[in-house]
């Protein structure tokens, strides 16, 4: 047996357009309205009563307060009980997790009202419940399947770890390409668990003044290996000192991400610039590589949550790594750019402001 919903108001809402007690107070207040100059000026109250015309006159306006009353009852239909029916439904569509769901005005662009603005604004949150739902289902389909590859290579081989016919040389192949596995495992739900503090947080909790220029040094010297490995040619132009107020460790993730990203898209024996300069209030920071670069398409997406434009590097990242970079940029009060042109490179530009 269907248990019922205890929100449910499924029969207890009465369908009442028509009053009596609201007629009997209108026709009461038309018949002492409309004998109110005989009240006023009678001098023979007992000649009035006997008179003939009084039950003409009580008939005459129980039919005008029946027309009076009808005539309210229809206009209260028509302009408040059917619309606020409309958008019962409505919202009963969408608790029912129907977001398609549309009311149109009820009066002309000329004749709005205030009934016309709520079903402006229902249309409005209904769009806006229904992005939020689309992006939450994306969500867990990406998360779902970032976690299925690497969880496929560790079952697959570990099974094959079990034969005893393996070389030692294979066993450490395989151990290997585990390790690697659990290692882009545990990132990816290091990174999860950032975006999702990230995305509930408004401001930077961690303000602190120090080096910008120092930390650019740190993270770069911190990944010399990297671009040591293949030959590239790193560039540095740094300002002398510039001293902001921002949260460090936030802003060290920004740093490394856009510089790993850098290395991971630049071949053998290519180019790569960091650039610091000092513009209005602020600083502006730009990571220059001689890359594969991106088309306009993967340019409008590449601060989406798992987005990977080339997915020959999809082995080495997880999608969330820009989507964090723009989040601690704008907690940041900053803004990120990116230009890019295919087979040419790729170009990010941080603004933040200095806050002293």
């Amino acid at each position: 047996m269907k248990k019922p919903n205890r929100w449910s108001t499924s029969g207890h809402i009465k369908k009442r357009y028509f009053s009596w007690w609201s007629y009997i107070a209108t026709l009461l207040c038309f018949a002492i309205i409309g004998g109110l100059p005989g009240i006023l000026y009678v001098q023979n109250w007992r000649q009035i009563i006997e008179n003939s015309y009084i039950g003409w006159y009580l008939i005459y306006w129980i039919i005008v307060s029946a027309l009076f009353s009808g005539v309210i009852a229809v206009r209260r239909y028509r302009e408040f009980e059917r619309p606020i029916r409309r958008l019962s439904a409505a919202a009963k569509r969408v608790s029912n997790g129907d977001f398609s769901v549309y009311l149109s005005p009820v009066h002309s662009v000329n004749n709005y009202d205030y009934l016309d603005e709520l079903f402006e604004n229902f249309n409005r949150m209904v769009e806006e419940l229904g992005s939020i739902e689309t992006l939450k289902n994306d969500f867990v389909g990406n998360v779902s399947h970032e976690f299925k590859a690497p969880l496929a290579v560790i079952q697959s081989y570990a099974a094959s770890l079990q034969s005893t016919n393996l070389t030692e040389k294979e066993k450490k192949q395989y151990l290997d390409a585990i390790i690697q596995a659990t290692n882009n495992l545990a990132s990816l739900v290091t990174n999860i668990l950032r975006l999702n503090k990230l995305e509930n947080q408004a401001i930077s909790q961690k303000a602190g003044v120090f080096d910008l220029s120092r930390q650019l040094a740190e993270c770069s010297l911190q990944l010399e290996d990297r671009w040591e490995t293949k030959s590239i040619d790193f560039e540095v132009d740094l300002l002398e000192k510039c001293q902001i107020k921002a949260d460090q460790e936030m802003l060290s993730i920004v740093w490394n991400n856009l510089l790993t990203n850098a290395i991971k898209f630049t071949p053998q024996h290519g180019k790569i610039k960091l650039q610091q300069a000092a513009e209005d209030d602020g600083v502006q920071v730009s990571v220059s590589d001689s890359g594969i670069g991106m088309n306009s398409e993967m340019v409008k997406h590449i601060f989406d949550q798992f987005y990977q434009g080339d997915t020959s590097h999809s082995k080495e990242g997880n999608g969330l790594g820009l989507a964090m970079v723009q989040k601690i940029v704008t907690i940041s009060n900053g803004t990120i750019s990116v230009h890019s042109e295919e087979k040419k490179g790729t170009t990010f530009i941080v603004w933040l402001p200095k806050n002293l």
